[in-house]
């Protein structure tokens, strides 16, 4: 046996220690090599490490140190709770045992100390705040709703008394578990609104507004239309084109081209007149309030805003 001892004290001579080291007690019933094989280190390292002469002899309470990992402390914080082990916390990180003790001095594995702030590893996988749902204030009457931050399909379906099913079907949502902020749902089927039939006698004219200027990075007005200038009527033409685009009922035959826009008479769910304004150059689109004054222009975001800059810029 002392033969041994030796011998192994003298092959692990030329073996490389660890910068750090953690120390460990021994237990009852322990050996080296259950040690050893518990931090992941060769018998010969814990003799060399140790100065052991006897390795088949290890005193029960003997304190052992053991090759430490290189562990860097991140920003993460964990502060012990009632029923805490080590190894819990350890998993809960994605971090081994080893480095939390390596990282706040820990001798003893199977302890630590109810209220005590242990450092994390930088490599510690923080767990995510808990989702913060955010209520839904129904609309009356609204036919659409654009998704807030923390809002879900379930919580917007129940708001509105509606099923999950039936926003799916109406918006035609592929995941219905991924709901981008800032996506406009429909509330109803557009096709079930009233459709406006445009008839000899039926005319409708809108207030005069200005037109804004295209928004695009280099705008081109022509001396023929000024925007600032132009006073656009709506004549609902026996033979129009009417086209529905969700809730709007637009008049295809009449577009009417305004500086780098196009202008077209619209109808709303309600009947209301008003103009839908497009430029295809920076793919955005505007529609004049109730009070006839053009909102701003903004990207396309729900389905029928998509579908009627495509159709028109198709077209152009």
């Amino acid at each position: 046996m002392r033969k041994t001892g030796l011998a192994l004290l003298l092959l692990t001579a030329l073996l490389p220690l660890s910068a750090t080291a953690a120390t460990v007690t021994v237990r009852s019933g322990e050996t080296l090599s259950d040690i050893a094989d518990r931090y992941g280190i060769s018998v010969g390292t814990l003799i060399r490490m140790n100065n052991i002469r006897n390795p088949d002899h290890v005193e029960v309470g003997s304190r052992l140190q053991v090759p430490g990992p290189t562990v860097t402390a991140g920003k993460g914080r964990h502060r012990v709770a009632p029923g805490d082990t080590l190894a819990d916390i350890a998993a809960r990180y994605r971090v081994s045992s080893r480095s939390l003790m390596a990282l706040n001095g820990l001798s003893n594995p199977n302890h630590v100390e109810v209220g005590q702030t242990l450092k994390l590893p930088s490599n510690a996988v923080m767990p995510r705040p808990a989702f913060q749902p955010v209520a839904v204030k129904p609309i009356p009457g609204a036919t659409e709703h654009t998704v807030a931050k923390g809002q879900t399909l379930t919580q917007i379906a129940k708001a509105y008394k509606l099923p999950v099913a039936s926003l799916i079907s109406l918006n035609q949502l592929s995941d219905p578990n991924k709901v981008e902020v800032g996506t406009r749902l429909y509330l109803s089927n557009p096709s079930a609104q009233t459709t406006i039939t445009p008839t000899r006698e039926t005319t409708a004219t809108h207030t005069a507004v200005k037109i804004q200027p295209a928004a695009t990075s280099k705008p081109a007005p022509t001396a023929k239309a000024k925007p600032t200038q132009t006073k656009p009527t709506q004549s609902l033409a026996k033979n129009a084109d009417w086209r529905t685009y969700g809730p709007l009922q637009v008049d295809w035959g009449n577009w009417q081209k305004m500086g780098g826009s196009e202008v077209v008479p619209t109808l709303n769910a309600q009947g209301q007149a008003l103009y839908l304004a497009v430029n295809c150059s920076a793919r955005k689109i505007n529609a004049t309030g109730a009070d006839g004054s053009w909102k701003t222009w903004a990207a396309p975001q729900s389905r029928f805003e998509k579908d009627l800059v495509k159709d028109r810029c198709q077209a152009a």
